[in-house]
């Protein structure tokens, strides 16, 4: 199995800014017209902070002038995810929201009262458990990681 990981641990820094000419560039270079619902949901998601549904991106950009219906936003999500410019987080609770992230392999740690998320580099703390694993016969073909626990704004106000 090769390894898509960096051994270093790094948390990776996104700016609103970079995020969003990044997949503007990616539009464009995929054959896609840069319409104004499409821009409005791209600087919307690059504001976001937090994980957010696709059903609050389409009820926050759904009374703007760029006219964002439901489906658009469910494909631009769909295309986003499906590009690596967001990730899908599982909540405590089971059900699915989305974040900005990067192309690439990244795992992310989410505070369960804010909804703030780190993104990092890393898969060092799984070699052991690859390793146990394989030693059992089960071949590891991939992973995804997501911690759930305090930020550090939200457990310095606990």
């Amino acid at each position: 199995m090769s390894d898509p990981c960096h051994e270093d641990g790094a948390v990776i820094e996104l700016s609103e800014h970079e995020w969003q000419q990044q997949v503007l560039a990616a539009l464009q270079v995929d054959g896609q017209r840069l319409t104004a619902p499409r821009q409005a949901i791209v600087r919307w998601i690059a504001a976001q902070h937090t994980p957010f549904s696709a059903e609050a991106l389409t009820a926050a950009l759904s009374p703007q002038p760029a006219s964002v219906g439901r489906a658009t936003a469910y494909r631009a999500v769909e295309w986003l995810r499906d590009q690596g410019w967001l990730a899908r987080v599982q909540t405590e609770r089971g059900d699915y929201t989305y974040a900005r992230t990067l192309p690439g392999h990244h795992h992310h740690a989410v505070c369960t009262r804010c909804g703030a998320l780190l993104m990092f580099e890393g898969c060092a703390m799984i070699d052991s458990l690859t390793s146990m694993l394989e030693a059992q016969g089960f071949q590891v073909q991939g992973h995804i990681v997501e911690l759930f626990g305090l930020c550090a704004t939200c457990k310095a106000q606990k």
